[in-house]
């Protein structure tokens, strides 16, 4: 996606606020201004600091701001940001002690409530299905405010979607459930990987995920937070349940993460 760029001008009366927490944007009235001061008050004899602190005043804000999601994160930095934590935040642990594990090596076994059930090897199943190499992103589902386990990469794996068509699910089937080696599981909806990107990725921007993540493989999903991205998957179930489970984007399944912004525009004048 090309660059977005925007201008923001305000008025003499912009504050903006640069905390922990984001805020929304809100016209400048007597009653936001009275609940401000009050806020700031709290602020100070809870915490025993100014709200000054905190805030930046400026008679006028001019400023360009621009994002793209084609440029991808180094492989240092991903391996620094969310490598590391992915060892006790996202799915398996490595497997070994640490040395690289070659893409040859691993296998996946599919089953469940399927006409074909298998097991195959990365280099079989990459026989029989294209590769799928797409720039994706990773973030945290914990990241808090300008916090930097985010980035964007160029992946490449095997289209779960693929793998699962080759086992001839039954047309009840509305779970998949995604097995690691050490026992870890992840299911979702077999609606919600239908719509988005989920390869099962062996490497990250030209270089094995042993390299980057650690472990042999792991799932990818578009615009789905990490803790999804379960690793070193050796099995993958096909359900019928009563009661799918809950879609990631659902507030049920987002009620203990939130990722909020980091600069809010609490008060404002005008904006042209």
């Amino acid at each position: 996606m090309d660059a977005l760029k925007k201008t923001l001008a305000m008025g003499a009366s912009s504050i903006l606020a640069v905390t922990g927490m984001g805020g929304v944007a809100l016209a400048a009235t007597d009653s936001t201004e009275t609940q401000s001061a009050s806020d700031a008050q709290a602020m100070e004899q809870q915490e025993g600091v100014s709200a000054d602190d905190f805030i930046v005043r400026m008679d006028k804000v001019e400023g360009e701001f621009a994002f793209t999601q084609s440029e991808v994160t180094s492989n240092d930095d991903i391996k620094k940001n969310l490598g590391e934590a992915s060892r006790y935040l996202c799915g398996a642990n490595p497997t070994g002690d640490g040395e690289a594990v070659s893409v040859e090596d691993w296998s996946i076994t599919v089953q469940g409530d399927v006409e074909n059930a298998y097991t195959a090897t990365f280099a079989e199943l990459s026989e029989k299905e294209e590769l799928q190499t797409v720039v994706m992103g990773c973030s945290c589902a914990g990241n808090p405010a300008d916090g930097r386990a985010v980035a964007n990469a160029e992946v490449t794996g095997i289209s779960v979607l693929k793998i699962v068509e080759l086992a001839q699910p039954s047309a009840e089937v509305n779970t998949v459930v995604f097995s690691s080696s050490d026992g870890y599981e992840v299911a979702l909806p077999l609606r919600y990987l239908k719509m988005r990107y989920c390869p099962l990725v062996f490497d990250v921007n030209g270089s094995p995920i042993a390299d980057v993540m650690g472990g042999a493989n792991q799932l990818w999903l578009g615009s789905t937070a990490a803790s999804y991205f379960a690793r070193d998957i050796v099995s993958i179930t096909l359900e019928e349940r009563e009661t799918p489970p809950p879609s990631p984007h659902s507030d049920e399944a987002r009620a203990a993460y939130q990722n909020l912004p980091n600069v809010g525009v609490l008060l404002g004048g005008e904006v042209r």
